[in-house]
């Protein structure tokens, strides 16, 4: 191949490295769990520069070409594409992909033992809960650690008190 199509290596194996990386990243942020998804925190943005920077060797080798770069950034952007495609077609799918909402707290008391399962700082929630308006444990309804990482939080109901 000549000009415009010239690669550092085949282009068949920028295809595969694209794939493998992008799985393994999948497979390894899905089981560091739901908290790397939701607000990062410092030391969470510090893992996602430095895992920018680990895979790029991973992903194109020693090619240094703009076709090969290119390439790779199509090979990720279809992968992405079909995920979303999958997730949004198929039900099991989305499940695999995305996971599910779990319960961390319902009426007033809070699953430790969930939270610190899901890896979630008792910070975090508490500051959840204060961005839906709860001032304490005993507004909340139901708290929920949604598929993508954030905290969702029902505040009870004010009970209405029956006129005497």
């Amino acid at each position: 191949m000549n000009g415009m199509f010239e690669f550092g290596m085949p282009w068949w194996q920028l295809v595969v490295r694209a794939v493998v990386v992008y799985v393994v990243l999948f497979a390894l942020i899905r089981l560091s769990g739901k908290h790397t998804l939701g607000e990062l925190s410092i030391f969470d943005l510090i893992v996602v520069i430095v895992l920018g920077s680990a895979v790029r060797t991973s992903l194109i080798g020693n090619d240094k070409s703009l076709q090969g770069g290119l390439m790779v950034v199509a090979v990720l952007l279809l992968l992405d594409w079909i995920s979303t495609w999958v997730s949004s077609h198929f039900k099991r799918g989305d499940l695999w992909l995305q996971g599910h909402p779990v319960l961390l707290a319902r009426d007033g008391e809070l699953f430790e033992d969930v939270l610190k399962r899901c890896k979630i700082p008792l910070s975090n929630f508490v500051s959840s809960m204060r961005k839906h308006g709860c001032r304490d444990l005993q507004m909340v309804e139901l708290a929920i650690l949604e598929p993508n990482g954030s905290i969702t939080v029902q505040k009870r109901e004010p009970e209405v008190k029956a006129p005497a």
